[in-house]
């Protein structure tokens, strides 16, 4: 084993000494993981150095310390064993369960002050407990593997700093310059050549740096050192300017002086900076100009401190209120108060301001001599680099004088100012790299979109207050719930957007069900206790889909749709087919509108016979549809999309003014004695949507008797008190009214006769099965004989066999409507039907 750590010692670079660690490990303890890892973020994580799995090396990971053995074991100062329940003592440790451990073993790697710096662990699938030997042996080598960590920590530590010290003189355009006086010495840091605009192949020196200088400049410089070099001076703070000065590059400041180094060899060293002060330059004089601009312009301008207490006001301030500067220091701005705006007009200004960082509106102030002006004011904000508001600046001017200038001041970067969460826009553009990622790496990811169930009900009962510490608090629960390298925006208003990089479907259903639960639990303000829940739709993105992020999203928010459609609290996976039958149905509903404001629909009418002459006595309107690109639609494809989208209102008006010029046509030509029945839906009777007015319009317009139209309803459709209302004041101009669709659902009789119509219509489905059904056969003859007594004639819907006609007419029926007849005909053959 000697042998061993010799070899340790003589490996060439120190990932090649954690590896043999790692072979040693395996080699004496055969384990089945083992990993070293360094702790980081405060010692809240570990990030591992060296991983293997069966003694073959895996990627390195980093992953949290809370709730994990490794927590417990970086107190300890020998080695922690834990084979005993282990699983179920670290129940929050998911990486145990993944990867079936049942033992630990860990040592703590140290510091030589003894602080911990890392961790060495064996992990094992069956229960085992190292021996003593086994034990002094993996203590010894923490000590030689945190030895090895600890130098590389430090070794990075120095790097930082002389990086950060690079770095710093970068930002700041600074260079340092030393001269060791009696060697004639000169040392400038790297900066310098940037500063004098000189390749890296060439060799600073401070003929180089003078040699850039302006002639006047230089010899300036010249004078200063050789005063430097005799003692007659001992400090320089000075300016020269380079050879292409410009406003924002070459102005450069040297400031120095010659102390008395001790030591071996005693001489005067001269220590200075050289700083490109060209762009501060610019802004003194800016300031300046500011000034003068503040000091003359026509606008009143006052500037508060963070107390809102009056600092600087300009001579346009003075001469408009007639207050002197003087007088105002100090105080608040509501000496100019004119007591016009209430308490709740101020309270919105500052909350706007608070929230906007500016307020611009109309308000009323008073002069010094008591008279009230209109003004027009822009307040805005002027914040610290830590966003606390340090200024507040307030520009007026009489309203009468000028007009309003608004500024747009609203810019987002990379997150969402509410929760801290990336943004949407920030979020598609990961998206897209993601995508693109995958699809060369071969790799999936998932996309979880997230609606909070009912979140509007919280903001009115709650207030927009609560309904924003919901929204931070939902925001941190998502967080926690994922991995780091997993990104969470909120999307907009209470949808929030999840993308599980590298990860499969399977995994992405647990976490939805995981930040489900944890959105579900209780959210506590003070005494009062919030509940809601959360719908989650799920995306899968795989590496052969060829997708973009508007489309993934666009999968991800359908399939939330669903799941809100389900029930509260549910998680639904995108569906293709459901999404396309829900995109055909919207491109159908786009189609249908164009029909309709192009007027591309047309009425076709189905004769109903009069059982007793066999010959036409009225005819029903049916609107037909016939597309250019899908061809002809049916009505019971196309009417339930009116009825969702709301167009069955103007189908229905298309319907009535169409039948309506077409009876008259079929009047005009001798057939006075035929009548057209039009269907009306529940939807079209509402008070907004007077059926009434709009019927007899109709009638009226084309000369027609009112009992030429009769209006057909289902018996649901009459049943409510408004609609059967508007029927009966119909009825009583001489409209007629039938009951279609009787025999289906739930019928009533009594409200048959209650109802008083004149027509009802046997389905279909009623006439379907009426040759070998008794029980129907008896029920129509019923019908019959009801409707002679009560004054009702009866129609039978869908004739298509002889048979059924005979019946019908035995029976006493006395209108019949079929294909058995004719199907619905456009006027002109309709027109010759009535010749024939």
């Amino acid at each position: 084993m000697t042998l061993s750590f010799s070899h340790f010692y003589s490996l060439e670079n120190s990932q090649a000494r954690y590896e043999q660690a790692i072979q040693m490990i395996f080699d004496e303890l055969a384990p089945n993981h083992c990993l070293i890892g360094q702790f980081i973020n405060g010692r809240t994580q570990v990030q591992t150095v060296c991983y293997a799995k069966d003694g073959v090396l895996q990627p390195n990971t980093t992953y949290d310390l809370a709730g994990t053995p490794c927590n417990d074991a970086q107190e300890s100062s020998g080695v922690c064993m834990l084979n005993q329940c282990l699983q179920e003592t670290y129940v929050d440790d998911e990486l145990l369960r993944v990867l079936n451990i049942n033992s630990y073993a860990g040592v703590t790697l140290r510091a030589l002050d003894h602080t911990p710096i890392g961790i060495m662990v064996c992990m094992y699938e069956d229960e085992r407990l190292l021996t003593d030997s086994q034990q002094s042996f993996l203590k010894e080598l923490s000590y030689i593997v945190g030895a090895e960590l600890n130098h590389n920590l430090e070794m990075a530590s120095q790097d930082l700093i002389l990086k950060q010290l690079a770095k710093g003189e970068r930002i700041a355009k600074l260079s340092s310059w030393n001269w060791h006086i009696g060697q004639e010495r000169h040392w400038f840091s790297k900066e310098m050549r940037n500063l004098i605009g000189k390749h890296h192949d060439i060799e600073l020196s401070l003929d180089c740096f003078l040699e850039c200088l302006e002639l006047r400049d230089k010899e300036r410089l010249e004078d200063l050192l050789s005063q430097l070099k005799h003692g007659a001076i001992e400090h320089i703070d000075t300016t020269v300017r380079h050879k292409l000065f410009s406003k924002r590059k070459g102005l450069m400041r040297i400031i120095g002086h010659v102390e008395n180094e001790t030591g071996p060899i005693s001489e005067r060293v001269f220590t200075a900076t050289v700083q490109d002060i060209s762009q501060i330059n610019a802004l003194t004089k800016q300031l300046e100009l500011t000034n003068v601009v503040f000091e003359h312009a026509t606008d009143a301008i006052m500037i508060t401190d963070h107390e809102n207490k009056i600092i600087m006001v300009n001579k346009a301030f003075e001469d408009l209120t007639g207050y002197k500067g003087y007088e105002l220091m100090g105080q608040d701005p509501g000496v100019l108060s004119s007591g016009q705006q209430s308490k709740q007009f101020y309270k919105k200004m500052w909350h706007a301001l608070e929230t906007s960082g500016t307020w611009k509106g109309e308000i009323y102030n008073r002069r010094k001599n008591g008279q009230i002006f209109p003004e027009e004011l822009t307040l805005s904000v002027v914040k610290d680099e830590l966003n606390q508001p340090t200024n507040y600046v307030a520009i007026f001017r009489d309203i009468t004088e000028w007009k309003r200038n608004e500024a747009q001041l609203t810019f987002y970067a990379n997150h969402e100012p509410l929760t801290g969460l990336t943004n949407r826009r920030s979020f598609l553009e990961n998206l897209e790299q993601v995508i693109s990622e995958n699809r060369a790496k071969k790799k999936e990811s998932v996309v979880l979109f997230i609606g909070l169930d009912r979140f509007k009900e919280v903001n009115d009962v709650y207030g927009s207050e609560i309904g924003d510490n919901v929204l931070l608090s939902v925001a941190k629960r998502i967080k926690n719930g994922v991995r780091r390298q997993d990104i969470v925006c909120r999307y907009g208003g209470d949808e929030f957007a999840i993308l599980l990089q590298n990860s499969g479907i399977d995994n992405a259903m647990l976490v939805a069900e995981k930040i489900q639960s944890k959105i579900s639990l209780p959210y506590v303000f003070n005494e009062l206790s919030v509940e809601i829940t959360a719908c989650i739709g799920v995306a899968e993105l795989t590496s052969n889909q060829p997708l973009t992020a508007s489309t993934l999203i666009s999968h991800a928010t359908h399939a939330l749709g669903s799941a809100k459609k389900t029930s509260p609290g549910q998680i639904a996976l995108y569906n293709e087919a459901i999404q396309n039958a829900y995109l055909q149905k919207i491109h159908l509903r786009d189609k249908l509108k164009e029909a309709i404001k192009f007027q591309l629909l047309s009425v076709h009418y189905q004769p109903i016979i009069d059982s007793t002459t066999s010959k036409i006595c009225k005819f029903e309107a049916l609107v037909r549809w016939s597309d250019s690109e899908l061809g002809a639609i049916s009505p019971a494809q196309f009417i339930p999309i009116a009825e969702e989208f709301g167009l069955i209102h103007q189908i229905g008006q298309f319907v009535l003014e169409k039948s309506c010029k077409d009876l008259a046509k079929i009047h005009s030509q001798g057939h006075t004695h035929i009548s057209i029945s039009i269907n009306r839906s529940v939807n079209e009777f509402k008070a907004s949507n007077d059926q009434y007015k709009q019927i007899i319009h109709a009638i009226e317009e084309n000369n027609l008797p009112y009992d030429a139209l009769t209006i057909e309803v289902t018996e649901s459709v009459a049943a409510n008190q408004y609609t059967w209302q508007v029927l009966g004041e119909l009825q009583k101009k001489g409209v007629q009214i039938a009951l279609d669709d009787f025999c289906t659902g739930y019928s009533s009789l009594s409200h048959l006769l209650k109802s008083q119509v004149d027509f009802v219509k046997i389905d279909r489905s009623f006439i379907d099965t009426l040759i070998d059904d008794k029980k129907k056969q008896a029920m129509v003859k019923y019908l019959v004989e009801l409707g002679d007594d009560i004054g009702t004639r009866l129609i039978a819907e869908g004739v298509e066999q002889e048979e059924q006609v005979s019946m019908l007419k035995q029976f006493g029926c006395h209108n019949v409507q079929g294909f058995f007849y004719s199907p619905a005909q456009p006027i002109s053959v309709c027109l010759n039907m009535l010749k024939s």
